[in-house]
Parts: structure tokens; C-alpha cells; sequence
């Protein structure tokens, strides 16, 4: 497991690219307090995660800024006892922790509730300003805009607002964005699947299905909770990186035998699987600074998020579909 990379939170965004400076270690706690310290008011000694961080690489220097950097934003609480400071998650971001939860589960359900309308963005922009073409194919390309031909980008989910404020941020003149239905022809599903690079998402598919399958059996066995965490956070890291590659297409413009519910499918059992022996080590490195804290961590199990979301939270999803995420 030494060679996880847990640095970069997937997140799909119209924003430009830029650096993810010290993203990871401040990605990676709010990732593991929304896990397994979920919507607590309590506040964890900041020595705790400093060891919880470094099960993962991070150093304490790091950890700590990590730490002071998401209390300047907000997400994070902070106290004090005595000398030593105390974290934890602030109450008002506890509906974003559910969403994020809840978009990690539910991502890969067959999209077949498709109105039958594209978002499509066409765009002129001259050689002179090829580096604004660049920028512009990379935002569409991370909204999961497929490229249909030069100048022609389309998405089957409603991206409007968010393409718009793409040409506005760049300055495209020559750019335009609508909703339109397509009369399909002869050969117009194969310009789809190009278009969206369906092949190689099947491949990366099928080489998640690869590495994670024969876990399965592991986990069940006697698995040693660090293990089970450092394999459960990878597991859902990995997951969720198909998030920025997925477009999401729905199910009746998907090749047969397309492999994302059985990734799904594995994700799920795995990550269920691994919970409570990750949750134990959790426990085992809080209570090193107090025991009884660490009798209330806990782990989220597939069907109790489910039962958590709010009528809210699944409006919330349904609108967000594949879009931006944090």
C-alpha cells in the first residue's frame, strides 16, 4: 500500500486547472472524518490525526498546516484543552459530508431516466488564441463534455449554466451553448463512444474489476485493520476518480455488456467488507490519546446511507448528476 497516491480530491469543476497545493492531506482528513467520525459534534485531539494522517505518508508538519488551512476555511472546528488543540467537523457542514457520502455510493446506478435532450457547445476560436482553445477544451473536458468533432462538444446531462460561465471566463466570442435533440443515424453511436473514449474506460473499468476482485475473499478472512483501512480509503479513491472520466451516458447509449455495474457492484461489497476492521484502527489510534472517544467512531455500511438520504439530499444528487463536487 505504500505506493497510494491520495493526493488530489476528485472533484469535477467548471473551474480552471491549477495546482492542488497541500490538497492532499487536507482532502484526504475530511475524507476520513466523513467516514468514521460522521456528523459528530465532538472534537478529536489534533495529535490523533496527526498519527491517522501519517498511516497514509503524510508528515507531521504537513498534517498539522493541512489542519489550520481547513480551519481557515471553514471546514474544520477547532479547541482547545489545556495546551493541546482539538478538531472536529463544524454542525453546518454536516449536509455536505451526507451528499459527499452519498455521491460516492451512488455513482454507477444506470442513468435511465434521460429526457432525450444534449447540452451542446460549439466554439470558433482562431490560432492566434490557441491557448484559450486549450483552456476551454480542458474545462469542457472536465465537465465530461464528449468531443464530437472540431469545435463541437455535447454532453447528454443539462450543463448549461456551467458551460456559459466557461465561454463568459474566457472570453469566447464565437460561442455558443443549447439544449437539442439528436436524430440518430447510421454509425452515430459508434461517433459517441469515440467522442466520449468509451473503449478506454471500459479497459480502466475492467483493471479496477482486476485489482479488486481478488480482495474480496481477503477481506472476509482475518484482515489486519490497518490493511483494511489503507485498502478501503484506496478502494474509494479509486472509485471516485471515475467520477472525472465517466460521462455518465444513459443506459440505452451505453455497448452491451458495458462493465460499470459490476465495478460498482464490487466497490460496494468491498467497501462494506472492510468497514469495520478500518473503523477498528481508527479507534486503535484515537485511543491512544483518548479512550473514550474512540468508542464512538464509527464506519458508514452501503444501506444505511441509503436509509440517511433526506428527500433533499436525493434532489440534490439527481441535479448534480456527474457535475461539480467537492
Amino acid at each position: 500500500m505504500d505506493d497510494v497516491d491520495f493526493t488530489l480530491p476528485h472533484t469535477r469543476t467548471r473551474r480552471l486547472p491549477r495546482p492542488h497545493s497541500g490538497g492532499g492531506p487536507q482532502h484526504l482528513l475530511i475524507t476520513l472524518l466523513g467516514d468514521y467520525w460522521f456528523a459528530r459534534d465532538e472534537l478529536l485531539p489534533s495529535a490523533a490525526l496527526v498519527d491517522l494522517l501519517a498511516e497514509f505518508g503524510a508528515n507531521e508538519n504537513a498534517s498539522r498546516q493541512a489542519m489550520r488551512r481547513l480551519t481557515q476555511r471553514g471546514l474544520l472546528a477547532q479547541g482547545k484543552q489545556g495546551r493541546a488543540t482539538y478538531y472536529g467537523i463544524p454542525g453546518e457542514i454536516v449536509a455536505n459530508q451526507r451528499l459527499r457520502l452519498a455521491r460516492a455510493v451512488t455513482f454507477g446506478a444506470d442513468f435511465t431516466d434521460w429526457d432525450g435532450q444534449w447540452t451542446l457547445v460549439s466554439f470558433s476560436i482562431p490560432e492566434a488564441d490557441r491557448d484559450v482553445r486549450r483552456l476551454l477544451r480542458n474545462g469542457l473536458k472536465n465537465m465530461a463534455f464528449g468531443d464530437l468533432q472540431d469545435g463541437v462538444w455535447i454532453s447528454p446531462h443539462d450543463r448549461r449554466a456551467d458551460a456559459v460561465a466557461l465561454l463568459d471566463e474566457l472570453r469566447v466570442g464565437a460561442g455558443h451553448v443549447m439544449r437539442a435533440t439528436w436524430g440518430l443515424r447510421e454509425g452515430d453511436r459508434v461517433a459517441i463512444a469515440d467522442a466520449f473514449e468509451l473503449d478506454a474506460l471500459a479497459g480502466e473499468y475492467g483493471a479496477f474489476v482486476a485489482e479488486y476482485a481478488p480482495r474480496l475473499a481477503w477481506a472476509a478472512g482475518d484482515t489486519d485493520p490497518r490493511e483494511a483501512l489503507l485498502l478501503r480509503t484506496k478502494l474509494t479513491n479509486d472509485w471516485l476518480a471515475f467520477r472525472l472520466s465517466d460521462p455518465e451516458l444513459p443506459a440505452e447509449l451505453l455497448p452491451e455488456g458495458w462493465p460499470r455495474s459490476r465495478a460498482r457492484a464490487l466497490f460496494l461489497e468491498l467497501y462494506d467488507r472492510l468497514g469495520p476492521k478500518a473503523a477498528a484502527h481508527v479507534r486503535h489510534l484515537i485511543a491512544r490519546y483518548d479512550e473514550s472517544l474512540s468508542r464512538i467512531v464509527t464506519h458508514h455500511a452501503v444501506p444505511t446511507v441509503d436509509a440517511r438520504m433526506s428527500e433533499e439530499m436525493a434532489r440534490m444528487l439527481q441535479e448534480g448528476r456527474g457535475g461539480a463536487s467537492e
